[in-house]
């Protein structure tokens, strides 16, 4: 069966986007901030100080087709934050488009000391190298205010689930329901699809989600065996490792979103 390019998109979300912290979800699509596979780099989201921690991950999406064939996808591995916004994700993917032929384990680290992100590859150690581009001066803050001042949506229902432990964390709850009417885009009755996520302000991340769409399955998300420090040798390219360049464009300039080349050492 062939992935649609949104589902692959969702499947490939960057677990540096977790890593990083974005605000308490709301109003965010299918599966968006939760890593799942993904390459990471370019998709960061802001770099949070302050708040070091190291889990375990686990990510399954399963898909129930009509005839009642089952695709499951699974994505195991660790995430890490330390107190100066580095971050570290190690993900071994089994099936989906990444894991097809058997486990895949992919390594990113996020490094916005140093001005430079890595993609590590532990069957062949190597590492790509990428200069971290940096968003210009009030994006955030511009795009924080857009979201507050985008109209409400009537066919989303939001709800304020309260606050309790989650694998040991304190985390505050959200679901949210999302209807598409009849006929909005060619259904012929409503799609709903809910969101139920758990989020630690203290730590400033997702500890666990669950996101169910009738057009895409079923996406489990949990951190676990969570602790408040992070070794600081899991920011660093191991010994041993070639590192290389981000690849350039036919013309030679640097993929748009990699920033400028890093200066030569």
């Amino acid at each position: 069966m062939k992935l649609t390019k949104s589902v692959l998109i969702v499947l490939l979300t960057a677990a540096a986007v977790l890593a990083q912290g974005p605000p308490p979800p709301g109003g965010h699509g299918f599966g968006r901030g939760i890593p799942a596979g993904g390459p990471g780099f370019g998709m960061h989201g802001k770099v949070v100080t302050g708040a070091p921690y190291s889990a375990d991950m686990n990510s399954t999406r399963t898909l129930t087709l009509p005839d009642g064939n089952v695709i499951q996808h699974t994505t195991t591995g660790k995430v890490a934050r330390d107190a100066a916004g580095r971050t570290y994700s190690m993900e071994t993917s089994i099936g989906g488009p990444l894991g097809e032929t058997g486990p895949v384990t992919r390594i990113s680290i996020f490094d916005p000391v140093a001005g430079y992100s890595y993609e590590l590859n532990p069957a062949t150690k190597t590492a790509i190298r990428r200069a971290i581009h940096t968003p210009p001066a009030g994006f955030e803050s511009n795009r924080s205010s857009s979201l507050a001042n985008r109209p409400a949506n009537p066919n989303m229902v939001k709800a304020d689930l309260g606050a309790q432990a989650v694998n040991g964390v304190t985390a505050q709850g959200t679901s949210i329901t999302r209807t598409i009417p009849a006929g909005a885009m060619g259904n012929a009755r409503p799609l709903v699809s809910t969101s139920e996520t758990w989020y630690s302000a203290e730590l400033q991340t997702v500890i666990s989600a669950k996101f169910t769409d009738p057009r895409s399955g079923q996406l489990n998300f949990a951190l676990t065996n969570i602790q408040t420090s992070a070794e600081p040798s899991l920011f660093q390219v191991p010994a041993g490792y070639t590192i290389t360049e981000a690849p350039r464009g036919p013309r030679g300039e640097f993929r748009r979103g990699d920033g400028p080349p890093p200066p030569q050492e």
